[in-house]
């Protein structure tokens, strides 16, 4: 009883409370937001999280399905956050999605990295570490000390996905959304079997060669993330340069229809201004041109 009030209070309180914060920051909800939904969803969060802890393992009581209760907690606690995410921070789906993947795959890396690489330093076994309360706090808290300098980082440099505030019907905008959420989707789920794989077998690092090799798979997931995160962020500066570029094809093109108009009545040709007019009557009719985004 004692032991897992400690360990909410010490490790799984704390953890969400810094995933709510790194939501709010990526967000950029820290200039439209008050501190205090942080708190909001980071201690609902830690609630449903030990809740579906509790709930979960006694509906699903056989040992053999340790495996489907570690998927069924850690999807209640994603959707979860999702949820909060989305009716406390008060932000539309896409943002809610996008910012919940960034940071389910951040914190992921930063958790699977931290307890496998102490593990390893210290040669300590799983079931030492599922045992020892004192040993999850000590590698919990260089994790959180982790999470805690990359959120100073993400506030310092105003690192966030704002864009995504806009709404936009845009073929070529829609398809970078989709194909973004599939790809941290299928990070998130290959992260999850990697670290899942390497914390179930921690034996198999007793030769250099195994170790060597799980230093490369580490390295290659840490770049790859920090890759696709980047990605994230710089999608913006993307979608901006395109519109200021559509902006200036639209102006240019807006200026040579007048100019060709006028022309034509300079001539008195105003059958074919009429036509002009009919043919761009016609594309409005048809939302080939519009006036909204």
């Amino acid at each position: 009883m004692w032991g897992s009030i400690i360990y909410f209070v010490a490790v799984s309180l704390p953890e969400q409370f810094l995933m709510a914060l790194f939501a709010w920051l990526i967000l950029g909800k820290h200039k439209t937001a008050k501190f205090h939904n942080v708190i909001i969803v980071g201690s609902s969060a830690a609630a449903l999280f030990r809740i579906s802890q509790i709930v979960i393992p006694a509906l699903l009581v056989s040992t053999e399905r340790v495996v489907m209760q570690s998927m069924l907690i850690t999807a209640v606690q994603v959707i979860g956050f999702l949820a909060l995410v989305f009716f406390i921070y008060r932000v539309n789906i896409i943002e809610s999605i996008i910012g919940s993947l960034v940071m389910v795959v951040v914190f992921t890396v930063a958790q699977g990295t931290t307890i496998i690489s102490l593990l390893l330093l210290f040669g300590w076994s799983k079931e030492e570490f599922d045992i020892s309360q004192a040993m999850t706090i000590a590698c919990a808290l260089v994790y959180f000390i982790i999470m805690i300098l990359i959120c100073y980082f993400i506030y310092k440099f105003d690192l966030n996905i704002r864009y995504l505030k806009i709404k936009s019907n845009d073929k070529p905008y829609t398809s970078r959304v989709k194909f973004l959420v599939l790809q941290l989707s299928f990070s998130y789920l290959n992260l999850l079997i990697i670290y899942n794989l390497f914390l179930n077998n921690i034996a198999i690092f007793e030769t250099f060669a195994n170790k060597v090799l799980t230093i490369l798979c580490f390295l290659i997931n840490i770049i790859f993330t920090v890759i696709l995160v980047k990605s994230v962020f710089k999608m913006g500066e993307i979608i901006q340069k395109e519109e200021e570029l559509k902006r200036k094809y639209d102006g240019r093109e807006f200026i040579q229809n007048i100019d060709y108009m006028k022309t034509l009545i300079d001539e008195k040709q105003y059958d074919e201004v009429k036509k002009f007019l009919n043919s761009m009557k016609a594309d409005i009719d048809d939302k080939i041109v519009s006036d909204k985004d």
